[in-house]
């Protein structure tokens, strides 16, 4: 069986970029050791309706996480968390976060937004618990990439765009 030119580069371009779109879907994997977050089955309490009870009645509070850390995504959480303790929730932050420049941001009482910058690099440092803020209810903490996780993505799509090129070259072009 021989396969067109267009079936080729279909396959060529399935093994390409199917790898970048499972990840974008992937589930945790019980063969791997993680334990997926299990959301809680909750009750709004409160003034505000900013907590939450659970099964046990443990007051939590519902927080978001993004960027680069394990599982980003949104948590109910023990009313006491610290930033240190969400973030090992969230499967901690990946090899190339920028930890001096991790951002909480909150909404404060009177409707105004605050943003908290918080040296996670320093308390790593140092053990210095003073650095580290407790989270409030809504709270978003963002994780960003170094400089080098930013040149590290560019460089991955432009080595596979490269592949292609190739592949449309020596087949189309070539002769």
């Amino acid at each position: 069986m021989r396969l067109s030119r267009v079936h080729l580069l279909k396959f060529i371009f399935a093994a390409i970029l199917l790898p970048f779109a499972s990840n974008a879907f992937a589930q945790t994997d019980a063969r791997t050791g993680e334990v997926p977050y299990k959301i809680p089955q909750v009750t709004r309490v409160g003034e505000g309706g900013k907590y939450y009870l659970n099964e046990s009645n443990e007051l939590l509070i519902r927080v978001n996480i993004w960027g680069r850390v394990g599982r980003p995504g949104q948590y109910y959480v023990p009313a006491e968390t610290d930033l240190i303790s969400f973030m090992s929730l969230a499967g901690g932050p990946s090899a190339r976060s920028r930890l001096s420049d991790v951002r909480v941001v909150r909404e404060e009482d009177d409707g105004e937004q605050d943003v908290l910058n918080v040296n996670v690099r320093k308390y790593i440092k140092t053990g210095d618990k003073r650095l580290i803020p407790e989270l409030k209810p809504e709270d978003t903490v963002v994780v960003h990439g170094s400089g080098w996780q930013l040149v590290s993505d560019v460089a991955a799509v432009v080595g596979q765009f490269a592949i292609v090129a190739n592949v449309y070259y020596l087949f189309f072009l070539a002769k």
